[in-house]
């Protein structure tokens, strides 16, 4: 380490304030390298710019530091929040890394004369009775289940209920009372909302009561059919209840937090309870994690996990967490947040259970990216690879005649499928089913753009981004082609230049055929017929056929929706959705007449009749 990065930090530290706040350490290109707090500014600086007692990264990253930016903050509950949003912001390099964007999943019953059952995720949400949320979202779409079949609940869109005329299927196979064609009274469906409610709850053993009391009753008056849909129901309602009384109760409303390490790798295992029910776990594998003690890796953990998500009432750790009080502080949401270690007890029970789960994941992930760095590394070897591939992107399109053409990039990297760095491309050429045009352009945009970066990074302006060691397209030998003749038009053909390959379906698209055809080559490559290696190709090129798929689906999803209504002047998103909720479909929209149309929300007399001609003119 030169004294460079020393220097700057005694000079800092010279006039640091001795007071609460968050720090950031910047290179000479101004990416920002390390995001940190303390309670006192001074004393955190001065420890780094000793110099003595670090480890090996943290002396690379006080190396690389040539500007420290220091704010000053009231309190020691504000530094942790802003240290928190800056790091899920900046993503430092030298902070932990943590990728949690997804939002967990409720269930919901929604505000109508019927309510609806059905899931929701997302921060905008509409009106209706949640529960939750949910961890894992396997276990919120079987409890749904249960509820379906237990309480005969709908489950059908607001558009599908309001144009039925008969019962669906689900009502056929009890699995829906069938509210729409009023098969059950107001009053008796809205009991079954309530059971249903009451069991999410908590109060599953009461609502059991209450249904064996009403099967009694109905085999006393000889209505054996009503006593049978009560037995099934309380079947629903017990084997539910029996697998969550696996999980113990000790806990009401909280979550259980399971941190183990084995060292530089760690797990966080989150095990949630509602209502005394334990309704699923999640784990999570945080990186850059070495330099950090148990309680530091906690703290960050759980302050980046919860932030902007619905916090519990309680978290029980494994280990003490640091700065314990500060952070229940600042994760308070309208109620007080306790957290602690429990020692013994039913408590301290659900924490060895969560760990035992974390060290399991923990062993399980190793074991996979073990493997998967085995076959990258037989993968480098058959290519004749200097070094270790750690990075291959591979590109397909997926299109109906070339109509809502797209692209996918996919990247596999050392440890598996890298999902944060997939790219998704729409293709803008012209509507042609040229799948060597849509390659050709998405390779240009996708490298060309590489190129400008790099060249800017040589100039000091931003700092490098990351090239693969291997390029491969989903295609034959003329795919292959169009992969060069990017390559050479780019001027990016040479020894230091990634490897290019093209992977083509076997036979009848039998998987383990596959043919990978490599750039410069006149044979393709010779890879043992159902390999390891073959089989990680064939991971590698159907997730790139599924991200391209999915996107394709979207966008043509996008078109259809669009249809006749976006053409009718004064008819917004707002207003066409209000149209198809009403009656179903565009088709259903041209059925209606005027009178119809102006019972719709937001359509007034003029507006109707506008909608009525230009439909039917």
């Amino acid at each position: 380490m030169t004294a460079d990065g020393i220097h700057i930090l005694k000079d800092i530290v010279k006039r640091a304030p001795e007071t609460p706040g968050v720090y950031r350490m910047l290179n000479q290109n101004g990416d920002v390298l390390y995001v940190g707090k303390a309670k006192n500014l001074k004393n955190r600086l001065t420890s780094y710019a000793q110099g003595t007692g670090l480890s090996n990264r943290i002396r690379q990253m006080v190396f690389q530091t040539a500007q420290v930016v220091l704010v000053e903050v009231a309190s020691e509950s504000e530094a942790l929040l802003l240290e928190i949003s800056l790091i899920k912001n900046l993503k430092p390099k030298y902070n932990i890394i943590f990728r949690d964007d997804t939002s967990y999943p409720y269930i919901l019953f929604t505000k109508a004369d019927a309510p609806r059952l059905t899931a929701h995720r997302g921060a905008k949400k509409p009106k209706g009775q949640y529960f939750g949320p949910y961890p894992d979202a396997r276990a919120m779409y079987k409890t749904m289940e249960m509820l379906e079949k237990a309480f005969l609940l709908r489950t059908c869109k607001d558009s599908e209920f309001a144009n039925r005329s008969r019962p669906c299927l689900k009502y056929d196979i009890k699995r829906c009372s069938a509210p729409c064609v009023n098969r059950i009274s107001k009053a008796d469906y809205d009991d079954l909302v309530k059971q249903a409610q009451k069991f999410l709850k908590g109060q599953g053993t009461q609502v059991q009561k209450d249904l064996q009391q009403k099967m009694t009753t109905a085999a006393q008056t000889l209505d054996y059919e009503k006593a049978a849909m009560y037995r099934d129901r309380l079947e629903a309602i017990a084997q539910t209840l029996a697998v969550q009384s696996t999980y113990g109760a000790a806990i009401e409303n909280g979550d259980v937090v399971a941190l183990y390490r084995q060292p530089p790798h760690a797990c966080v295992q989150i095990f949630s309870y509602k209502n005394g029910q334990h309704v699923g776990n999640a784990q999570f594998y945080p990186k850059e994690t070495a330099d950090l003690t148990d309680g530091e890796l906690l703290r960050l953990f759980i302050a980046m996990h919860y932030a902007g998500k619905d916090v519990p009432k309680e978290i029980a750790t494994s280990h003490p967490v640091e700065d314990a009080e500060t952070l229940a502080q600042s994760l308070k949401s309208g109620q007080v947040v306790r957290l602690y270690t429990p020692q013994k007890g039913e408590k301290r029970h659900l924490v060895e259970q969560a760990l035992l789960n974390a060290e399991q994941s923990l062993k399980r992930k190793l074991s996979e990216e073990s493997s998967w760095r085995q076959q990258m590394r037989q993968f480098g070897e058959v290519l004749g690879f200097d070094g270790t591939l750690e990075r291959i992107e591979c590109f397909d399109i997926s299109n109906i005649s070339g109509k809502q053409a797209v692209a996918s990039m996919v990247v596999a990297g050392e440890g598996g499928m890298l999902k944060s760095d997939y790219r998704k491309f729409a293709i803008k050429g012209k509507d042609t089913p040229d799948d060597y045009a849509m390659m050709a352009e998405v390779l240009t945009r996708r490298y060309g753009k590489l190129l400008k970066e790099t060249q800017k990074a040589k100039a000091g302006a931003t700092a490098s981004p990351t090239w693969p060691d291997v390029i491969m397209v989903d295609g034959g030998k003329g795919h292959l082609s169009t992969l060069e003749k990017v390559m050479d038009d780019l001027g990016l053909k040479g020894s230091d230049s990634p490897i290019l390959l093209a992977i083509a379906k076997g036979e009848y698209r039998d998987k383990g055929l596959e043919t990978i055809f490599r750039s410069g080559h006149s044979q393709p490559l010779e890879i043992d017929y159902n390999s390891p290696l073959k089989f990680l190709l064939q991971i590698i090129r159907d997730e790139s056929h599924r991200f391209a798929i999915g996107y394709h689906r979207q966008k043509r999803a996008k078109e259809t929706f669009k249809s006749a209504l976006d053409g009718i002047p004064g008819v917004g998103a707002k207003r066409k959705k209000a149209l198809l909720l009403t009656f179903g479909s565009v088709a259903g929209v041209k059925k209606a007449s005027v009178e119809d149309l102006k019972r719709v929300e937001g359509v007034n007399a003029a507006l109707a009749q506008q909608i009525y001609d230009y439909l039917n003119a």
